[in-house]
């Protein structure tokens, strides 16, 4: 998730030139008179006529399409098709409609037709072209725009489309001599030099680009997209302050509408953290269009990253309201109510999830994991079950399972659950390491060791089975040496983790250098402050090097945060200190631990649910699209 608001504020003009603009032939109903004849670009001088049917289909067609319901339009249009089936304009929506919905072989087969039907195939051509373009075959569509082109050779905008799919091959000399082309036969038209700069971005000749953007502008003054890419070259060299200033200039003098400059400003504020800002420009946005779900949608993954988690699910839940069928916005107010620890709405948000779409993985994941949280193990172990059986080869559920499992102390069916997952995916290093973790708690040291060594084949860098491994030996006093190896190694890649410190400190006392592991013990102390471990270590030290004062703070420090430890509390008393709980700062927390002791035993008899951190590190969200 931390990632995730990048991904929402990168909006078109910052990706290399996206599909070309165009302008839409057929827009109004006027396209299809009441008169049954049309004349036009697609039928050139040819005059068709029209049935009663296909008119009346047509017109329920196009209503739908003007709500939006564009496979109920496509039927439609089919329908009135039927009825005339050499009409080249419905042939045109059709194609148009296929293509938009996806079904890019039928959209592809429908132009095919128009081409052949059509007196003038241009308009067809170009469609075909543009089809091709967007479902990247960059090469088929530069051909078609060869056809289009052998037969008008003036088409001005074949050369600039021409261009474009051209530089999307990298073909970057090609697409601006093709755009020049296009210019040539008319050097007044201003999108000539918009694309030049759009192919001049791509190439990464960011000087020239922003001069082609300029002339634009200078042929015609408010056109917003060439002003968004003046601002996306100062984000690319890195001038966010001059490309704020693009984009604020456009919202004041260009376009006060302007979604795109919006959400550019947006995304410099996020990237500089200043959220603040971030969210006034939306709330700005907002006071123009109310009901704008966008942003309102941006609005709330701002509150997520600011953990203003009820702001974020008061935004969200308007979107959610009006898109209540977008499986996507229930998984994430799921996580939002998950982050408030509110199990119960996001059990009822993931809930819903699964009658959406009963093979959705996500939702069993996150249900094991509330269900968990809730204190139901069996329902969270079915559901992690469940998702097992949807998605066999995911990994993060085996080891959600597995953790589950673990936190009951029953090791016996975690090593069960990752002998599972690691037969289904024989090369996961997360598997092998759990597995290895709970062969160490079932007190199978030679199986741990298999395990962690295949971590290490499998990834060298492992830096936690690295340390892990070169810890159980030093632990045990065996392979002193290699410990010591396998720790350095693992504090090569973070040299400031405090657990690896404390480990290679560890291994320096077993191996008898008693003052290279202090100084590895105290620094371990210092970055880790509270950890009962490194500081029963250091105090293993202190009475080793017979500062037995140092030794007795270090211990009772120890006891203080982990009381319940019997080893050290044996010690303790062999050291002769004395019974360490006749000890004043120890009193008092002996007297907690019993209370929580009972609590816990009450606990026992009437269960309710612990949080599980571990495990939620583990789940995986979906990139949430408003």
């Amino acid at each position: 998730m931390d990632k995730l608001i990048a991904l929402f504020f990168t909006v078109t003009v910052l990706m290399s030139a996206c599909a070309p603009l165009r302008q839409e032939t057929f827009e109004g109903i006027a396209d299809y008179p009441a008169t049954t004849t049309i004349e036009g670009e697609v039928s050139g001088t040819k005059k068709q006529t029209y049935s009663s049917e296909a008119y009346s289909n047509f017109l329920e067609g196009y209503i739908y399409e003007q709500g939006g319901r564009l496979d109920e339009a496509l039927s439609k249009y089919e329908e009135a098709l039927y009825h005339d089936q050499d009409s080249l304009f419905l042939l045109s929506r059709v194609a148009t409609l296929q293509g938009k919905l996806g079904h890019i072989n039928d959209a592809i087969e429908t132009m095919n037709r128009l081409i052949v039907l059509a007196p003038r195939p241009s308009f067809a051509l170009m469609l075909l072209a543009e089809m091709y373009f967007n479902i990247g075959d960059y090469e088929k569509s530069v051909e078609t725009y060869d056809k289009l082109l052998e037969k008008e050779p003036k088409h001005i905008r074949a050369y600039f489309y021409k261009g474009m799919a051209l530089s999307h091959m990298k073909e970057y000399d090609k697409a601006l001599q093709s755009i020049k082309e296009g210019i040539a036969l008319n050097p007044e038209i201003h999108i000539g030099h918009f694309y030049l700069g759009d192919v001049y971005f791509d190439k990464g000749d960011l000087r020239a680009a922003r001069k082609n953007y300029k002339k634009t502008i200078s042929k015609k003054a408010n056109f917003e997209p060439a002003y968004l890419k003046i601002g996306a070259v100062y984000i690319r060299e890195g001038n966010y302050k001059k490309a704020e200033q693009t984009y604020n200039d456009i919202l004041a003098n260009i376009n006060p509408l302007s979604r795109d400059a919006l959400f550019q400003l947006v995304q410099i504020y996020t990237q500089t953290k200043e959220y603040e800002k971030a969210i006034g420009v939306l709330e700005s946005g907002l006071s123009r269009t109310p009901r704008d779900l966008d942003i309102l949608f941006k609005l709330s993954l701002l509150y997520k990253e600011m953990k203003e988690y009820s702001k974020a699910i008061d935004k969200v839940k308007i979107v959610v309201a009006a898109r209540p069928k977008d499986s996507r916005l229930h998984e994430y107010l799921g996580y939002l109510y998950e982050e408030t620890k509110d199990y119960e709405n996001a059990q009822k948000e993931y809930e819903m999830l699964t009658t959406m779409n009963p093979e959705q993985v996500e939702a069993y994941l996150h249900l094991g994991f509330v269900s968990a949280q809730k204190g139901d193990k069996i329902k969270a172990i079915n559901m992690l079950e469940k998702a097992i059986t949807i998605e066999p080869k995911r990994s993060n559920t085996y080891l959600l399972l597995g953790m589950l499992h673990s936190q009951n102390s029953n090791y016996e069916e975690a090593q069960k659950v990752y002998l599972r997952g690691i037969e289904a995916i024989p090369n996961d290093t997360e598997l092998h390491f759990n597995l290895g973790i709970v062969f160490d708690k079932l007190e199978k040291f030679e199986d741990m060791i298999g395990e962690m060594r295949k971590v290490i084949e499998l990834d060298p860098t492992h830096e936690n089975a690295l340390n892990y491994l070169g810890y159980s030996y030093a632990d045990r006093g065996i392979n002193i040496d290699e410990a010591i190896s396998l720790v350095e190694r693992a504090l090569a890649i973070k040299p400031d983790n405090g657990a690896y410190i404390d480990s290679l400190g560890w291994a320096y006392y077993k191996k008898g250098w008693l003052d290279k592991a202090m100084d590895k013990l105290k620094r371990a102390a210092e970055l880790i402050t509270d950890d009962p471990v490194i500081l029963e270590h250091l105090g293993d030290v202190y009475f080793k090097k017979n500062m037995k004062a140092e030794a007795k703070e270090k211990w009772i420090n120890a006891l203080r945060m982990n009381i319940a430890n019997e080893k050290l509390i044996a010690k303790f008393k062999e050291a002769g200190f004395g019974n360490p709980f006749d000890e004043e700062q120890l009193k008092e927390k002996l007297e907690e631990y019993n209370k929580r002791k009972g609590i816990e035993q009450q606990k026992d008899q009437d269960p309710k649910g612990e949080d599980i951190p571990s495990m939620q590190h583990h789940l995986m969200t979906t990139q949430f699209l408003a």
